[in-house]
């Protein structure tokens, strides 16, 4: 044996050593994390997080409102806005977007902009079978999927978008795509504690804080392409943030709100809450400004 190949045999060997060391401690970290999650999340048979399943409640006006939950959230964080319109008379459906309110494989594998496009397309399409109008109403990546769904569909009465996560920092959209380069199966979601400032409802929220970098990366493909929608939205248009949103800065959403190219269109600030506005400690303003705009575009 030469010695270049000797040398091309060790570096290989080494390699194959290395990469097998990598596996298995993204194996061990792996379970780490996901026995930790089922442990604070426990699951039903199904193996959907006990609490986060969607929500589907029959109404009486013959009208229905689709709301869209927000990325690593799940349906639990809309349940009270989902209570107060259906007590408002419209069937309400909250569907649990593909990997979200479940184990944390389920995240890895299902987590895709296509598989959450696709599903919030299908439960829109339902609704339509029994209901003479169907609104729609997201919050932060439900909010993005909401325009990209109203831009298809003009003959939308009205959107509601609860601090919609469009458009994404160009430093962040780099720290996403880089996570894609990382060996760690799942990484922590930092700032979740900031996104609802009620103590109580905090503690009730049913995510996971942990994600992983190819759902980060759908997150910023949804993102860029509500931004990129937005000249297409000629719905009637409701936009609620609040000033101290820790996830989406005032003025983007100002930003983003004014190329919106409805012209029946409304911007509410709040102030006294975080990101998830639809749980937070202004629920019920909320809830009022949404089945108070339904009701005006009936």
């Amino acid at each position: 044996m030469t010695p270049f190949a000797w040398v091309s045999a060790v570096a290989a060997a080494a390699l194959v050593v290395g990469l097998a060391a990598v596996w298995r401690w993204r194996r061990l970290v792996a379970r780490r994390f996901e026995d930790s999650d089922a442990a604070r999340r426990p699951r039903n048979a199904q193996g959907v997080v006990i609490g986060a399943e969607e929500v589907r409640l029959p109404g009486t006006n013959g009208a229905a409102v689709l709301l869209l939950h927000g990325f690593n959230d799940t349906p639990q964080s809309v349940r009270y806005l989902a209570t107060r319109l259906n007590a408002a008379g419209y069937t309400v459906l909250a569907p649990r977007l593909p990997g979200h309110g479940c184990a944390l494989p389920e995240l890895a594998r299902s987590a895709r902009a296509s598989a959450w496009r696709a599903a919030v397309q299908s439960a829109y399409t339902s609704l339509h079978l029994d209901h003479t109008a169907v609104f729609v109403c997201g919050q932060s990546m439900g909010g993005a999927l909401a325009t990209l769904l109203a831009a298809a569909h003009s003959e939308m009465p009205a959107l509601v978008l609860l601090a919609p996560f469009i458009g994404i920092e160009p430093a962040l959209a780099w720290k996403f795509r880089l996570a894609l380069l990382s060996p760690a199966p799942y990484h922590r979601s930092p700032g979740g504690e900031r996104s609802i400032h009620d103590a109580e409802a905090r503690r009730a929220a049913l995510g996971p804080g942990i994600v992983t970098a190819r759902a980060l990366n759908a997150l910023r493909v949804v993102a860029e392409g509500a931004k990129s929608a937005l000249g297409q939205v000629r719905v009637p248009t409701l936009w609620v943030q609040s000033v101290h949103d820790n996830r989406v800065s005032a003025a983007f959403g100002q930003e983003h709100f004014q190329a919106i190219a409805a012209t029946d269109k409304e911007q509410l600030w709040l102030s006294g809450s975080g990101h998830i506005i639809s749980a937070d400690f202004e629920r019920e303003l909320v809830a009022d400004r949404v089945i108070g705009w339904f009701d005006a575009h009936r």
